[in-house]
């Protein structure tokens, strides 16, 4: 083999390492178009081959038992070779694969392959049809052949963009997760030692120095906050989270929520109103109070000085619910279909990055649950939370 060949096999070889196919289970993509090609070329064999380096693989096989063969003995191997359907009227017939085991143990004698193409152009495989009988394809065929070889190469090219598109996600959110760890221990740290200057532990500061101080408090605060939040929303979407489910009265989670917000809503001069039934669900405790503080403290954002904002807990049937209500501007229909995306910001801004609502809608739909809201501008907003009362029986990872 010249350098020149040489170098096109391996960047073919490498091609169809790119596409990840070898070597995995089964697929109905593939095998209903070997099952069609089988049925529509009438011949009692239909494979969907990638040719490696030393061994030709079958992804589907349409009448063939086999998983895959040396390329020394491979008709494919040859196929790969053309740019048209490369076709074999009699195997016995051709010194070249008389001898092959598809001929003298298969008793197949008629080969017709097209070869498939990677997404960069090289030739990776065949869709071929093998059967018992020489015989020839007429012009239609051919045509029906190439067809379905093209739809072969779609399946190809959809597999490959699908884990492109998943390794980009997964390269994200562990770059998101490591920049947020490092990030959080220090700004943890600098947050402490602002924290006890603004305390007066080290003596009185001068009144500039102090509200510089206070600033700066308030700032690594919301830093921390945030890299917190980043962490838990790559967690969530990596599955690295997980629920530890028991019985949880929701009345009880309500009220933790209630006590975790009510400083805030002091300070904004916001009453809560609770109703609570006596409601028990299973579920992890510790992430339903996290949902209800979240809803909690939004709502207290977003409502003007002495309205109120209302939060109860109910249950119909097998179904639990939340609901948190505020008497804020309310958010537009088009906007309302996007608060629970990651990184999406409406209304008043309260220095967040706009992954609480992301947060949440994963730990409820984690317990098997929805989350949704009815707004009307000018009138506020209500935030409803569906829980299954049997909810998950065993731990779980987030989405």
């Amino acid at each position: 083999m010249s350098d020149e060949s040489w170098n096109a096999e391996v960047n073919r070889v490498a091609a169809l390492k790119a596409l990840r196919l070898l070597d995995t289970p089964r697929e109905e993509r593939f095998d209903r178009i070997t099952r069609l090609a089988r049925d529509v070329l009438h011949t009692p064999v239909a494979v969907v081959t990638l040719v490696d380096t030393d061994r030709q693989w079958f992804k589907s096989c349409a009448g063939f038992d086999a998983t895959e063969t040396s390329r020394g003995i491979s008709v494919c191997s040859h196929a790969i070779q053309q740019d048209d359907v490369f076709e074999v009227p009699d195997l016995a017939d051709d010194r070249r694969f008389a001898g092959f085991p598809v001929v003298t143990k298969a008793h197949l004698r008629f080969y017709a392959g097209q070869p498939i193409s990677a997404p960069s152009g090289h030739r990776v495989g065949t869709l071929c049809v093998l059967d018992r009988e020489p015989r020839t394809l007429s012009d239609q065929e051919r045509q029906r052949l190439k067809d379905l070889a093209a739809w072969v190469e779609l399946e190809c090219a959809v597999v490959q963009s699908t884990l492109a598109a998943q390794d980009a996600e997964r390269v994200k959110r562990d770059f998101t997760a490591l920049v947020s760890h490092e990030l959080r221990t220090p700004l943890t740290s600098v947050h402490g030692s602002l924290e006890l200057l603004a305390s007066g532990r080290f003596g009185e500061m001068q009144a500039q120095a102090s509200r510089l101080v206070e600033i700066a408090v308030k700032n690594t605060d919301r830093l921390v906050r945030l890299a917190n939040d980043v962490l838990d929303l790559s967690r969530v979407q990596s599955g690295q989270l997980r629920l530890r489910p028991a019985p949880v009265e929701l009345a009880d989670v309500v009220e933790n929520a209630v006590i975790a917000v009510e400083g805030t809503a002091e300070l904004c001069h916001v009453p809560l109103v609770t109703r609570k039934d006596p409601v028990t669900v299973r579920g992890d405790a510790d992430r339903l109070v996290q949902v209800v503080t979240n809803l909690l403290a939004n709502a207290v954002k977003v409502s003007p000085p002495g309205q109120p904002v209302e939060v109860g807990c109910s249950v119909t049937g097998s179904v639990a619910r939340v609901s948190v209500r505020d008497h804020g501007m309310g958010i537009d229909h088009d906007e309302a279909k996007r608060i629970f995306e990651p990184f999406v910001q409406l209304g008043a801004k309260s220095g967040g990055a706009g992954l609480g609502l992301a947060i949440t809608r994963g730990i409820v739909e984690a317990h098997g649950g929805t989350i949704s809201v009815e707004s009307e501008a000018g009138i506020g907003s209500t935030f409803t939370v569906t829980l299954p009362v049997g909810g998950p029986l065993v731990d779980r990872p987030w989405w």
